[in-house]
């Protein structure tokens, strides 16, 4: 190699080192940071909670069966009353939402027989099978009654009505949103 081409290299070595480390590069520069932050999510739900109870009324008198209903025995002359209670849970900033409840019933009971369903929910009775969810946490609960009137002559005599079994078919309660809150 010759001597120019070495003395050129060594030269070039020479400024880069110089404009690398040894000299000064100066320019501004300025950062800022986001602060970390957290979004809470609210919920909507509905479940059954303790109490469900069964009683019969006969006259003036009602009595609390629900720890011996599997041995109770209707006659004529009872009413029994199932009551379940609920509660709905709805937290959210925007969160609006509706309920439905399918009510199930007594199925295949003799004509004479009365029964019916009814409902409230957050202090208001329950109007069909639709409410409005409260916010925050409201109770309900539903109400399922079987009325066998006592002295209407054929209708307790008749073997149609001795040893039956008459099931309360399944009742749903649901929770839906309703809007999305937005303007």
């Amino acid at each position: 190699m010759k001597k120019s081409t070495k003395g050129t290299i060594a030269i070039a070595a020479g400024i880069a080192l110089l404009l690398g480390g040894g000299g000064s590069l100066a320019y501004w520069q300025g950062t800022a940071q986001v602060a970390s932050a957290t979004i809470q999510t609210g919920e909507l739900n509905v479940a059954l909670t303790t109490g469900a109870t069964w009683q019969v009324k006969r006259g003036s008198t009602t009595t609390d069966i629900t720890s011996t209903l599997a041995t109770f025995k209707m006659v004529p002359g009872d009413t029994v009353i199932y009551t379940v209670p609920f509660q709905t849970k709805a937290n959210g900033t925007n969160l609006t939402a509706g309920g439905a409840i399918n009510w199930g019933g007594y199925a295949a009971v003799p004509a004479h027989l009365t029964s019916s369903v009814a409902g409230t929910y957050n202090s208001t009775a329950i109007t069909g099978g639709a409410f409005t969810v409260a916010s925050g946490t409201a109770n309900g609960q539903l109400v399922f009654t079987l009325t066998w009137p006592f002295g209407t002559g054929a209708s307790n005599d008749t073997a149609s009505t001795m040893n039956q079994s008459w099931n309360l078919g399944a009742t749903t309660v649901t929770v839906t949103q309703t809007a999305n809150g937005a303007s």
